[in-house]
């Protein structure tokens, strides 16, 4: 017992000389300096800052606003002359904690910056120093950066936003910005649902401004981001191709119905709708149209085509009502040339004005046995009697009224073939059309869709 106890002893005595000889070195380092000035062992000597940047999430692209935000973990290296002990003296102390706002930090900062209030979204914890005084400091922050986007490939694009640190008052004669890698540290990176980082490498440039002769230093790290299209393609892309077929499917629909134009205009209307949806997502830009929105404008112009021309069958439709015939050579192109083409099979016209001399309802012919002549002269059979006047008369106004009744029955069948005619050619017109604009409309969805040189319509 007497043993453990003299060992607890001796252990809480080592805390407590320890304690104080931490506090001792805090003392001795921060006794005569002085935060405002820079660390060199000379006022010509360029102190070297190691940069380093952990790129943990990708939190939004906001590409109305052009606006980047990311969360990054941040490592910054230099070596402090005025920070340095020897580890003897202080029962070799390797490396001490000091609180970031005590000691000398570079100021390096987001040169494209979009956020009002950046200091604010920057945690700052303690700086690490070994003896020799290398000082790390080790933050995290959520930056907003500007990031120029390019629509034209909306949604199969892909974007290049640009993070630019660097000393804002130092030049490149008293601060040399070096960078550790060739790419951002990604061993912590979380995935992002709408974006998948494809590259993020860094480089360091050194840039001349117009406001000064010193070189100044930067590290620029490049953000290669592919967007995932399938939320795009499922919410406005799918729904825009089916009703577009649903507007296509007016061609089908009978003219007698009465809501070819109905459709059409309602179809204009909710494509319309998705149309403006785009355009608030998008940024005002008239540099480059998306290619969704060229998608909408081309499936627009051709389901407001098929409506027009709807409206051209329907007029062809009803245009026996008139009773003109059908031209020659319109007649021979859509019934000899189209409606083979589209294997349509139309209805002969089998109406007969007479059967065997009997008129529509049993009715006898003039020209039969009861009444013979050319001009309308009855003629009283030899071997009957003698016709009474008053029965001749009647005869031939019997005569008269079926020579008018057929005359019409006539007309009118004549005039119900132009009609049937007519609607034939409409119909031939309809199925032809629908075919055209199915292709069409085919043609058109994969072209679009396939101008982009990154991602394919079903790479997800």
């Amino acid at each position: 017992k007497k043993m453990e106890l003299s060992t607890t002893l001796l252990i809480l005595l080592n805390i407590y000389i320890g304690m104080c000889e931490e506090r001792e070195l805090y003392d001795h380092l921060l006794q005569n300096y002085r935060v405002a000035v820079r660390p060199s062992a000379h006022h010509n000597t360029s102190l070297d800052v190691t940069f380093v940047l952990a790129l943990t999430q990708i939190i939004d692209v906001d590409e109305r606003n052009q606006v980047l935000t990311t969360n990054c973990w941040m490592s910054q290296n230099w070596r402090d002359v005025h920070l340095s002990w020897e580890n003897s003296q202080y029962t070799y102390i390797s490396g001490i904690r000091i609180p970031a706002d005590q000691v000398w930090r570079p100021d390096i900062t987001l040169y494209n910056n979009a956020d009002r209030q950046y200091t604010t979204g920057t945690l700052s914890t303690n700086v690490i120093i070994s003896s020799e005084g290398n000082v790390t400091w080790l933050s995290s922050a959520i930056f907003k950066s500007s990031c120029l986007i390019n629509v034209e490939y909306f949604p199969f694009d892909e974007q290049t936003c640009e993070m630019k640190f660097a000393s804002w008052s130092y030049d490149g004669f008293q601060l040399n910005l070096l960078v550790e890698g060739e790419a951002a540290d990604l061993s912590n990176y979380v995935q992002n649902g709408e974006w998948d980082l494809v590259e993020a490498r860094a480089e360091r440039n050194v840039v001349y401004y117009s406001c000064c002769q010193e070189p100044y230093p930067d590290i620029t790290y490049y953000l290669q981001l592919r967007r995932r299209p399938l939320f795009y393609v499922f919410n406005l892309i799918l729904p825009c191709v089916l009703i577009t077929g649903i507007a296509l499917l007016s061609f089908y629909m009978p003219s007698d119905s009465g809501e070819k134009v109905t459709l059409g205009i309602t179809t204009l209307l909710s494509m319309t709708v998705f149309l403006m949806v785009i355009g608030e997502s998008m940024p005002p830009t008239s540099e480059k149209l998306p290619l969704i929105g060229l998608y909408y404008g081309v499936t627009i112009s051709l389901v407001s085509f098929a409506t027009g021309l709807s409206v051209v069958t329907l007029n062809l439709h009803h245009r026996g009502i008139r009773g003109r015939r059908i031209p020659w050579i319109f007649r021979f192109v859509v019934f000899n040339i189209l409606a083979k083409l589209l294997y349509i099979k139309l209805e002969e016209d089998k109406h007969k004005t007479r059967q065997n001399g009997v008129m529509p309802g049993g009715v006898l012919h003039p020209d039969q046995e009861i009444i013979n002549g050319v001009h309308g002269e009855p003629q009283v059979d030899r071997k009957s009697e003698v016709v009474p006047a008053g029965l001749t008369v009647l005869l031939r106004k019997i005569h008269q009224s079926l020579e008018t009744y057929e005359e019409r029955r006539k007309l009118d069948d004549a005039r119900e073939a132009i009609k049937r005619e007519w609607q034939h050619c409409a119909l031939v017109i309809d199925r032809f059309l629908l075919l055209v604009f199915v292709i069409g409309t085919i043609v058109a969805t994969f072209s679009i869709l396939y101008m982009s040189p990154h991602t394919k319509l079903f790479s997800f």
